[in-house]
């Protein structure tokens, strides 16, 4: 597997390759426009297989079946999200690593009939509301570079961040309770990426904080891509006013 550069003639060949790729997530744009994200293959002067990672989220395309195909899927490390792209890669996934490899359901929303209204009166109806910060430099600088719910690893740094990103979070009673934070960034918007401690669940938390930055990302022009991996994240994208557009199958890749 070789590091694929991404220049101009490589991003024309990988989007070629993940032409009729279903987007469950904004990772296939993230590489395309090179703003996050890696990609891999086979060969770098005539790939024949392809692969496209986001931290742990990875994509597939070419040719399933070819020998370099098995090698690729086979050196995949533990604890990776194989993401649904083209037809047959999470059954050859399954396939080479059997029952290390575990398919489950998650769940596509569409933006279309959130309003700014409706996201404000479920902030002003929030218990937190005086509690609710923006992620600045300061915030972010203790944690940066650290194993911590609030994951940035994506972006190239504290100022990168600042320029591109976007994030808020609660503290109580000087507790960090939770945070909502832009996970990947390209053209197309945002994907949220939230965490609410355990014991701050339940609370109204989680909904302040993820109207906080949706609203933030209308009045900057962006959209804010939602996609539950569980049913608690999918109750809270319809209060949101998210409208659900269909569920898929991931898979998760054990030790």
């Amino acid at each position: 597997m070789i590091n694929y550069p991404l220049t101009r003639a490589n991003r024309i060949r990988l989007a070629r390759a993940f032409f009729n790729a279903r987007r469950v997530d904004l990772s296939i744009d993230c590489v395309l426009e090179d703003q996050m994200g890696q990609a891999w293959v086979d060969c770098l002067e005539n790939p024949t297989v392809f692969q496209i990672q986001t931290g742990p989220f990875v994509y597939f395309a070419g040719d399933l079946h070819s020998a370099a195909a098995r090698e690729m899927i086979a050196g995949l490390p533990p604890f990776t999200l194989v993401m649904p792209t083209l037809p047959g890669w999470l059954e050859r996934v399954q396939e080479i690593h059997g029952e290390r490899f575990e398919l489950y359901e998650r769940a596509s929303f569409s933006d279309e009939s959130i309003t700014v209204e409706h996201l404000n009166i479920l902030i002003a109806s929030s218990p937190w509301q005086d509690n609710l910060r923006p992620m600045e430099a300061d915030f972010i600088r203790p944690i940066w570079g650290q194993d911590h719910f609030i994951d940035l690893a994506m972006f190239d740094s504290i100022e990168d961040f600042e320029t591109r990103g976007i994030g808020f979070y609660v503290r109580i009673h000087g507790d960090l309770a939770g945070a909502v934070f832009s996970q990947l960034v390209c053209s197309q918007g945002i994907e949220v990426s939230l965490f609410v401690l355990p014991e701050y669940r339940r609370q109204g938390v989680a909904t302040l904080l993820s109207a906080s930055l949706i609203k933030a990302c209308r009045n900057r022009g962006q959209k804010a891509h939602w996609d539950a991996a569980n049913p608690e994240s999918g109750r809270l994208a319809v209060k949101l006013g998210y409208l659900p557009a269909g569920t898929y199958e991931g898979g998760y890749l054990g030790e």
